[in-house]
């Protein structure tokens, strides 16, 4: 989350200060000049006059004044600071909500995009999970992409219109806010009962397009034992504006390229049947390598080089027989091979020295050149630590299945030796144990 700017800051504490001193000239001010009054010149009158009992009277009635009157400046004083504070957070929550639309409009493939907006969106609305359900071309809906529930069971499930929450949402075309799911009679327990994921409360929304619904997008469970609220649907109806435009762009620029994105999703089919073992692995990689350029700061040119070198990296492994693939030998010719198989494609070449090169480690011990540090293109360092990630997380690698934790302290273990430093600093600040993709 962004962090306000020192103007920022400077300007909200400056407005504290002035409505604390406004209710000190309004409150305080006045009864210090009654008192005065008072003390000086009626109580002296009223003493010589013979009216001490009057004059008791008065005085306790005006003591009382004043201590409802201080009373009231603390209460109306605290009362502001909470309006302040609300005010801080939900500006912090738009500079949020800018930062995020503005990476969508960087978005160049749909499966990265559509990961960008179900992590936002649960990110901004502080929800453990989120999904976003797209109509495909027969006019069905379905879900495209899942974060922090595991996409396993659902991806691509079709949901039938008016059918639990989210099909009443796509049916009326109005968002739902229910934070208790199980008293609402439109909840349907399938899903969790296919994913194992609890739903609590949900806030869904349908994504917009010149007034057409071109899909779905939702959270689910607040955290900290906290409430979705009114706010949170204006937010979330934020955000989908900025995706629904996004993703209808994204998908426009790749209808511009078919020929190209459809050879590519042919390669990684055959990628996954190939080699089962490593279905979905060149798609979760090439999703870090991306999360991890973007922390970098590389520029949209070089993020979808890198994405597309994180897909096609073990393209090589197709030249084995899948027998042998696991043959050491064999493994370690395959970046080679796939740089052969793709550096003379005009689309595809400037990512072929990304392809020759992730496998290269970072102390020069590393296939096929045994090049080190800075000779390694930073694309092919991002890829290194992405995949070495992906591998030690994955349930069907070579090796036991580590925890995210321990995944993250063997990247750092070898930081300087396998892998980069910066990178390796980059995934640590970066990406979270919910960022993990199925």
């Amino acid at each position: 989350m962004p962090r306000h700017s020192k103007e920022q800051q400077s300007a909200g504490a400056g407005i504290s200060n002035k409505l604390k001193l406004s209710y000190f000239v309004a409150s305080i001010i006045p009864l210090a000049v009654m008192t005065y009054l008072y003390l000086s010149y009626i109580s002296p009158r009223m003493q010589e006059k013979g009216g001490l009992g009057l004059n008791w009277m008065i005085g306790v009635l005006l003591f009382l004044t004043i201590f409802l009157s201080v009373m009231g400046l603390v209460l109306t004083n605290r009362a502001a600071g909470e309006s302040i504070n609300t005010l801080k957070k939900l500006n912090t929550r738009m500079d949020t909500l800018l930062d995020f639309t503005k990476g969508f409009r960087e978005g160049f493939y749909v499966d990265v995009l559509l990961d960008s907006i179900a992590n936002s969106a649960a990110k901004l609305l502080n929800a453990e999970a989120s999904s976003i359900l797209l109509y495909d071309d027969a006019g069905a809906l379905r879900f495209a992409h899942l974060f922090g529930i595991g996409s396993g069971p659902l991806n691509g499930r079709q949901v039938k219109i008016g059918e639990g929450i989210t099909g009443w949402v796509a049916q009326e075309g109005t968002p739902v806010l229910v934070n208790d799911v199980r008293s609402d009679p439109r909840f349907s327990g399938n899903y969790d009962n296919e994913t194992g994921f609890r739903t609590r409360s949900i806030l869904c929304v349908p994504l917009k397009l010149d007034g057409k619904n071109i899909g779905i997008l939702e959270v689910l469970n607040k955290k900290d034992g906290e409430e979705f609220s009114e706010q949170d649907t204006k937010i979330l109806f934020s955000l989908a504006d900025h995706a629904a435009l996004s993703i209808y762009r994204t998908k426009s620029n790749e209808s511009s390229h078919s020929d190209f994105i459809q050879v590519t999703e042919i390669l990684l089919s055959a990628m996954d049947y190939h080699i089962p073992e490593k279905k979905g692995h060149a798609r979760r990689v090439a999703r870090y390598s991306v999360k991890l350029a973007k922390g970098m700061g590389l520029s949209e040119d070089e993020q979808k080089k890198v994405y597309f070198g994180a897909l096609l990296h073990d393209v090589g492994l197709l030249k084995f027989d899948k027998d042998e693939n696991w043959a050491f030998k064999n493994f370690e010719l395959h970046p080679a091979l796939g740089y052969d198989m793709i550096k003379t494609i005009s689309i595809w070449g400037p990512t072929a020295s990304l392809v020759l090169s992730h496998h290269e480690r970072y102390d020069g011990n590393g296939y096929p050149r045994g090049i080190a540090g800075t000779e390694i293109p930073l694309g092919a360092r991002i890829i290194g630590v992405a995949e070495a990630f992906d591998a030690m997380i994955s349930t069907k690698s070579y090796q036991p299945a580590k925890s995210f934790e321990e995944a993250v302290a063997e990247l750092k273990a070898n930081s300087g030796t396998q892998f980069d430093p910066a990178v390796v600093d980059v995934f640590s600040a970066n990406l979270k144990k919910e960022d993990i993709m199925e």
